[in-house]
């Protein structure tokens, strides 16, 4: 039985997503498959013919022009709106001195990806393209040099040129948080994988991944910008408090749904399955490498999902009441200190008993506690109470003066 699926049993297949169970049995049958034919001369062979085929990689000198120069754009745009709106408006919201630094960032991002994903949702959503609903088929017109529409152009130019400009802004704008490292990473990937696959004439793929991707980062920075206004001018706004609660509860929601359901079982059953049992005149370049870059992404996405279920079971636990950054050094630090207090339990202190003055009266001292002193006392006792949660401890601690004596 010939294992390459015709285009009929295509169209039915793409009626339905498959299981996660039947995407890795059909990832698996199509690496089976790929490696089985490393005999045939027509077939492309990973690492041997990699640097052969480069002849089909297209793209102008016009091309990376325009990008570079629109992430020199990007950056000099985000400096702009950061110092002339942005940080302005932090300060007339009255945000403390380290929100009022970290709220420009979030703003910056959620406008942009907002511009860029609505692109992107434009071309998957408009009609004229179908690779969404049947992403098994958008191999079978597939050939080398093959002409791009206007609009996906539009498309790659905004993400290439965003990418490049965030590698600088994560080192030298971003604030510096536990997975920073990672999102350098994560931005040298994503600039091969769009690159390639703008190149390749794979930016079908592309387009997929730059939809199931973006959006999340939408709600996450418009969930932040309510984090972090929900104190402002010494008063806390319920408001925001609420909006950055469902705006957390929209990511998680939208993190599972695009990059957890759709991009393992569109994006990638179709890379690792239909690039090879689909395509039905064609041997498709670059399976290999076209693999692994999307399996990296996807271990990027679980990694960072993580953070998520973090976030949830220090909810349930009680450790967290409300919506904050946990990849931040701030938060992770105040959330320690929290639990420190939660272990030990409240206390109590009184440094010093009732403090009285034999010429004036008593006095009381609300600082340390009530205290006595005798003026010409030989002693003064101070007994200090310390309350935990578990018992008290009382520590009398004795210590003599020197007596003071009038001259008569």
């Amino acid at each position: 039985m010939d294992l390459v699926m015709d285009t009929a049993h295509a169209e039915l297949y793409n009626n339905s997503l498959p299981s996660y169970w039947g995407f890795l049995q059909d990832c698996y049958a199509g690496a089976t498959e790929h490696f089985r034919q490393w005999d045939s001369p027509n077939v492309f062979l990973w690492p041997l013919d990699f640097f052969n085929v480069f002849r089909i990689l297209t793209v102008t000198k016009e091309e990376v022009g325009l990008v570079l120069v629109l992430a020199v754009f990007w950056t000099l745009l985000r400096y702009i709106v950061t110092w002339h709106i942005f940080t302005p408006f932090a300060e007339k919201m009255k945000l403390s001195k380290l929100n009022t630094k970290k709220f420009p960032e979030s703003a910056w991002k959620c406008v942009f990806y907002i511009f860029s994903w609505g692109s992107c949702a434009y071309v998957v959503c408009c009609g004229k393209f179908d690779f969404f609903e049947k992403p098994l088929l958008i191999w079978k017109d597939w050939v080398p040099f093959m002409d791009i529409p206007v609009e996906i152009r539009v498309v790659f130019a905004i993400q290439f040129s965003f990418y490049i400009h965030s590698l600088y802004a994560t080192m030298y704008m971003d604030r510096w948080r536990k997975d920073s490292v990672v999102m350098m990473f994560h931005h040298f990937l994503t600039l091969s994988l769009e690159g390639f696959a703008y190149t390749v004439r794979y930016y079908k793929i592309g387009i997929l991944v730059v939809f199931t991707h973006d959006v999340t980062d939408i709600c996450l920075e418009f969930t932040k910008c309510n984090v972090y206004m929900k104190n402002r001018g010494g008063k806390f706004r319920p408001i925001h408090d609420k909006l950055s609660t469902g705006g957390f509860l929209f990511f998680a929601g939208t993190w599972a749904l695009f990059r957890l359901y759709w991009y393992p079982l569109k994006c990638l059953h179709t890379v690792g399955y239909a690039m090879i049992l689909v395509a039905p005149t064609t041997h498709m370049p670059f399976y290999v490498f076209c693999n692994v870059q999307l399996w990296i992404l996807l271990g990027l996405d679980v990694y960072w999902f993580m953070f998520i279920v973090n976030f949830l079971i220090k909810v349930v636990r009680g450790d967290m009441t409300e919506v904050e950054d946990v990849r931040e050094h701030e938060v992770e630090e105040k959330w320690k200190d929290q639990k420190v207090e939660i272990k030990n339990g409240p206390q109590t202190t009184i440094n010093n008993g009732p403090k009285m003055d034999t010429k004036n009266g008593p006095q009381m001292d609300t600082n340390n506690g009530p205290q006595t002193k005798t003026r010409n006392g030989a002693h003064n006792v101070v007994l200090q109470k310390r309350e935990t949660s578990q018992t008290k401890v009382y520590h009398l601690r004795s210590t003599r003066q020197r007596t003071r004596t009038a001259d008569t």
